[in-house]
Parts: C-alpha cells; sequence; structure tokens
C-alpha cells in the first residue's frame, strides 16, 4: 500500500508541471497576492491619520483662547493632522458632526482665559464621532498632548505651566470596537456571495456546458444577465440579512429608530450586493477556466474591501490608494452602514452614498451585457 517508485513520482509531478505550464496566466495572481496584499494592507491599516475635518468653536477672547487657536493652526499646517473649521456655537458644530461634516469639536469655553490667568486649571471641550473610534481617540490624544501645559506668557504674570483638562464627550454613547466592524462584516459577507454565485458558479457552469442550453433558445444577453443577476442577488439578500441580525445581536448594537433604519439597511445591501455581483459578471464574462475565479479571489478581496474604511480610517490612505476607493461601492456601503446602524441618521445623509451604488450598478449591467460570452 506504502510501495513507491521515484519514476513514478516523477512522472505525475512533471504532468501537474505541464498543467501549470499551459495556465501560466494563473501564475501571475498567485505571485502578485502577496505584494499586493503588503501594499494595499500597508497604506490602508498602517498610515499616520491627516486631514481629519474639525471644528473650532471659541466662546472666549482672551489670551489663552488665542493660544489655543494657534496651537490647533500650528498642528494644521505643520503635522497636516487637522482640517480647521470655525463655527460660531457648539450647538451648530455638533450638528454638523452628526452629519458628517466633522470628525470632532473643539469647545473653548467662555470662562477659558480667566480660569488660567487666575493658575487655575483650564477646561477645553472635545465633542468626538466615536462611531469612528480610531479617528475619535487620535484627536483626543493629540488635543491632550497639545495642551498638557500652556506657557506662562498667556498672562504676564505667570512664570508657570499651566494644565489644561480635556473634556471627552462621545456624541454617540459608548461605543464597542465590535460594533463599529458591523458595517465591514456585512460588506464581506456580500462581497464572498458576489464572488461565489457572480464568479465561480457562473464560471463553473460555463465549464460544465450548462450554458450551452442558453445559447438554442431565444435568450438575450439582457435577459440571462437579469436572470442570473436576480438569482444571486435573492441569495446576497438572505445572506446578508443573516449576518445582520447575527451581527447586531453578537455586537449588542441597538438599532436606532427601528423599522425605518432596517429598512434602509436592507436598501443599502441591495444595493452593495447588486453592484458586487455585475461587477463579477463583467470581470467573468468570458473566462472559461474556472481556476480563474479562484486565483482572483484573493485580489479582489483586498482591492475592494480593505480600502473601503471598513478597518481604518480612509483619512490615512494615499492618494492613490483613495483613488482605488472611490471607485468601488464597497466604500459608500460601508458609510452608509456605519451612518445607519451606528447613528441612526435618515435617508437624507445617505442618499449620495446610495446614488453612487445605484449608479455603479448601472454601468455594470451595460458592461457585463456588452461582454457576456453568448457564443460557444
Amino acid at each position: 500500500m506504502f510501495e513507491f517508485n521515484i519514476q513514478r513520482i516523477l512522472a505525475v509531478a512533471e504532468r501537474d508541471l505541464r498543467r501549470f505550464g499551459r495556465n501560466t496566466k494563473l501564475m501571475i495572481p498567485m505571485a502578485l497576492m502577496p505584494i499586493i496584499y503588503l501594499v494595499i494592507l500597508g497604506k490602508s491599516m498602517g498610515g499616520d491619520l491627516h486631514d481629519l475635518p474639525l471644528a473650532l468653536v471659541v466662546q472666549d477672547r482672551g489670551r489663552a483662547a488665542a493660544a489655543v487657536t494657534d496651537r490647533l493652526v500650528t498642528m494644521e499646517q505643520s503635522r497636516k493632522l487637522f482640517k480647521l473649521a470655525s463655527e460660531p456655537d457648539p450647538e451648530t458644530a455638533v450638528q454638523k458632526l452628526r452629519e458628517g461634516h466633522y470628525k470632532a469639536v473643539v469647545i473653548v469655553p467662555p470662562t477659558f482665559s480667566e480660569d488660567i490667568a487666575r493658575g487655575d486649571q483650564g477646561e477645553l471641550g472635545v465633542v468626538v464621532d466615536n462611531t469612528d473610534n480610531t479617528s475619535a481617540n487620535v484627536i483626543e490624544a493629540e488635543v491632550r498632548r497639545a495642551f498638557a501645559s500652556l506657557s506662562g506668557d498667556v498672562a504676564a504674570s505667570e512664570t508657570k505651566k499651566v494644565g489644561v483638562e480635556v473634556q471627552r464627550v462621545d456624541v454617540y454613547g459608548h461605543k464597542e470596537f465590535m460594533q463599529y466592524l458591523v458595517p465591514g462584516v456585512i460588506a464581506l459577507a456580500l462581497f464572498f456571495v458576489a464572488m461565489l454565485a457572480g464568479g465561480i458558479i457562473l464560471v463553473d457552469d460555463r465549464a460544465r456546458g450548462i450554458h450551452e442550453g442558453y445559447f438554442v433558445t431565444p435568450l438575450t444577453a439582457l435577459d440571462i444577465v437579469i436572470g442570473l443577476t436576480l438569482s444571486a442577488t435573492t441569495l446576497a439578500m438572505i445572506i446578508g440579512t443573516i449576518v445582520l441580525g447575527a451581527a447586531l445581536t453578537i455586537a449588542q448594537l441597538p438599532v436606532l429608530n427601528g423599522i425605518r433604519t432596517i429598512l434602509l439597511t436592507e436598501s443599502a445591501i441591495l444595493l452593495l450586493a447588486l453592484g458586487l455581483i455585475l461587477f463579477m459578471f463583467t470581470l467573468m464574462a468570458r473566462v472559461s477556466n474556472p481556476l480563474t475565479p479562484r486565483a482572483l479571489f484573493g485580489i479582489l478581496n483586498v482591492v475592494t474591501f480593505f480600502p473601503s474604511g471598513a478597518l481604518y480610517p480612509t483619512e490615512s490612505y494615499p492618494a492613490w490608494l483613495n483613488a482605488i476607493s472611490v471607485i468601488f461601492p464597497m466604500r459608500y456601503a460601508v458609510h452608509a452602514l456605519r451612518n445607519l446602524l451606528l447613528k441612526g441618521v435618515g435617508f437624507g445623509s445617505v442618499a449620495p452614498d446610495f446614488a453612487v451604488m445605484g449608479a455603479f450598478a448601472g454601468i455594470m449591467l451595460v458592461l457585463a451585457c456588452t461582454f457576456f460570452k453568448r457564443t460557444l
């Protein structure tokens, strides 16, 4: 049973290597995959945050308040950490934060300079959008470090350092990191369905000759593509809904605004599923080798999912990675799902994301019908 012959072994190995030799194109993704993982993951999850939109509300006109403004401007100009904007009052600034215009709001209270002049501890308020906990933690840490003390030159009589207490306020209450991951998990589940139903199964059926049955019918390319899309999208909605329910339960994430949020979330799942499935159909429209979608699986995953902002803020991305990110609907789906599930926003806040995902699906439908291989 365990007998072997070196010549027979070499014959088997040679035959298998010849198979790879006839499919040299499949060796390209094997070599590219680890390189792409290194570049994409290194840039999407290891970069320094920059250009974080920050609102500054100054309710005090004293010298210490001016020193706070100067330091934030210095951080904006030297480190490019912030993009500063001025707001007239805390209410307006926090409302704009809730609408997604800012990552945080720094509030200088009316008595700040007076407290510093007396030698007392001054207090700064920092209101953060804690649905993006990475950015919120970076902003809090940098503000605390920058204002750990103010130089005595803010008051002519002072020669000591005066402490500043930074009071953080999470505008959406406490959020666990697992809750932050829920939108990304839903988007990743839909990618797996699209890759399976729109890629692997499609090419496998073509290789087994199932699609040949379509050629003797009056079906058009549009009929076939829409029919296959309807089937794959139905599967995606079932899987997406199951993952949504499981994720909400495991992460103990309350559903804000009830049925409205659920309906909008299901709409986001539908639009993302359509876009990803039609994208896979477009890529695989003329592919006949069943190994091709399997070889591309890892590359497509890292190119579409990791730059989406699901795991790390997009503000850390270099320009070229942001350009890749804005092409694919995953970024807009994650943004919409995060706003819906963690903030409980209405349709107006996610309408731009829905519009981009819908446009992407429409473009992919046209391309899939154009390239779909309806002949042998």
